[in-house]
């Protein structure tokens, strides 16, 4: 229980080695940090909300949120004696000031008490694994689908400057940002509401592809770019409106400050991950929080301008998913495709090679778009100076299936000669021979040692830049 040992002032005795909380006349003195044992004073009149919970107490400030587990306390009473005496300080402070102070705190917690639903970042999260689902099933078709290439972005497939961020390189990447999506997708939407948290997720996701343009890349992929949208949208609720917000919809701002430097300093270690489309995506994630956010946050009907942006990121994206979708099914817009690469200068030859080889591949590919895998197949290998066996191989097959036979066994023992102890280049010959069932694809190779040839293999298995 609180202790008297002065003129307004009540102390709360916490476990040894946490310290106390101290109520003094114009503030109190609380532990500041869990780890390194330091106070600080907090007045009164900057408390925002008093959540108690099951496990801990949490007071909101303007300067952040102080959490105070409920084993701390050497009391089992202490955490709801000293919500109530804090609410009493407040209570007993100057007026008009007391009473807006405590309509402030009522308001948040009717906002808590609120049934709150997830709509938008769920939906994300299920975009993302069924794309992912996709993948597995149908193979890297998905991926050449939709990754962002700004070559071919601006090329006539606008489109994935969407869809790039719903595809990810392996489980692990997929798994992480399905994480940050749902932590940081709560503390978003529950204050905002859907709409504006489609406005946050549509222009964090776009800017970060469209970074790709201003940095260089030649691929992404990934939803880090909404991620760390979300993270700009709260941290700007965290700093624009504390005042708002229940104290359990906050995370600590060094929490905040340290997730940040990680991930600021994460490109240095992980060079394939894209800073700059973090960067990206943070900008416009608490720019779209501030162009969405009212005076009373998700309470309050959107502007104008906010809704309009709001419908068109809905149905750009719609637009784009019909657009990859289509991509996807039609024999003529693969053909559409490979004749862009082949007109556009400068594609990079994993895209070459990748879409050439889903063209022999397919079940049933037209004369013409053979004609065009082999095209493609050959600047990839002019490309990597026919030092790439994977990539001779690929030209071989579509040599083979376009009924060259003599120039596929040419082109297959070249590739055979860069990578001598490789199997499946000579099955890969056995098959072309015709000492192999044509529909009897070897397994594809295993990533071995490159060759001592200074030209390296490519052994990235699809094409993209991991954010």
């Amino acid at each position: 229980m609180g202790i008297d040992t002065a003129p307004g002032e009540v102390r709360f005795p916490l476990r040894p080695g946490r310290g106390e909380v101290v109520l003094h006349a114009g503030g109190f003195r609380h532990p500041s940090s869990r780890w390194t044992g330091s106070e600080r004073f907090t007045g009164y009149d900057e408390i925002t909300h008093v959540q108690l919970g099951v496990r801990q107490l949490r007071i909101g400030t303007r300067e952040g949120i102080w959490v105070l587990p409920r084993r701390w306390f050497a009391e089992a009473s202490g955490p709801e004696r000293l919500a109530r005496e804090l609410l009493a300080r407040i209570a007993a402070g100057p007026e008009p000031q007391a009473s807006a102070q405590l309509a402030a705190i009522g308001e948040a917690e009717a906002l808590l008490r609120r049934p709150q639903r997830l709509r938008v970042t769920p939906t994300i999260v299920a975009l993302c694994l069924a794309v992912f689902a996709l993948e597995v099933l149908l193979g890297p078709i998905v991926h050449h689908a939709g990754f962002m290439s700004p070559l071919l972005a601006a090329n006539g497939e606008p489109w994935r400057l969407v869809t790039a961020n719903l595809l990810h390189a392996d489980v692990t990447h997929l798994t992480f940002n399905v994480l940050g999506l749902l932590a940081l997708g709560a503390i978003v939407e529950w204050p905002l509401g859907a709409f504006r948290t489609v406005l946050v997720l549509g222009l964090s996701g776009g800017a970060a592809m469209a970074s790709a343009w201003l940095a260089g890349y030649d691929a992404l992929v990934g939803a880090s770019g909404m991620v760390t949208g979300l993270a700009g949208a709260a941290l700007w609720l965290e700093y624009r409106r504390p005042e708002q917000l229940p104290a359990g919809w906050r995370l600590p701002r060094r929490l905040f400050v340290g997730a940040l430097l990680f991930d600021a300093l994460l490109p240095l270690v992980l060079p394939f991950i894209a800073g700059v489309a973090h960067v990206a995506g943070f900008a416009a994630g608490a720019a779209a929080a501030a162009m969405g956010a009212g005076p009373r946050l998700g309470r309050q009907r959107l502007r104008r301008d906010a809704l309009l942006a709001a419908s068109l990121v809905l149905a750009v994206w719609a637009a784009s998913l019909a657009s990859a979708g289509r991509f996807l099914v039609s024999t003529s817009a693969w053909e559409s495709h490979a004749e862009r690469l082949l007109e556009v200068p400068g594609s990079p030859p994993v895209i070459l090679n990748d879409a050439a080889w889903l063209i022999v591949t397919a079940e049933a590919p037209s004369r013409r778009a053979l004609a065009d895998a082999v095209e493609l197949a050959e600047r990839a290998v002019h490309a990597t100076g026919g030092r790439d066996p994977n990539i001779l191989d690929t030209l071989a097959e579509a040599q083979w299936r376009s009924g060259d036979e003599r120039a596929s066994l040419a082109t297959i023992d070249v590739a055979i000669e860069l990578a001598p102890d490789e199997p499946y280049f000579r099955e890969q010959r056995r098959r072309f021979a015709g000492e192999r069932a044509a529909d009897d694809r070897p397994d594809p190779p295993g990533w071995g040692a490159a060759p001592e040839d200074p030209a390296p293999w490519d052994e990235s298995p699809e094409p993209g830049i991991s954010i």
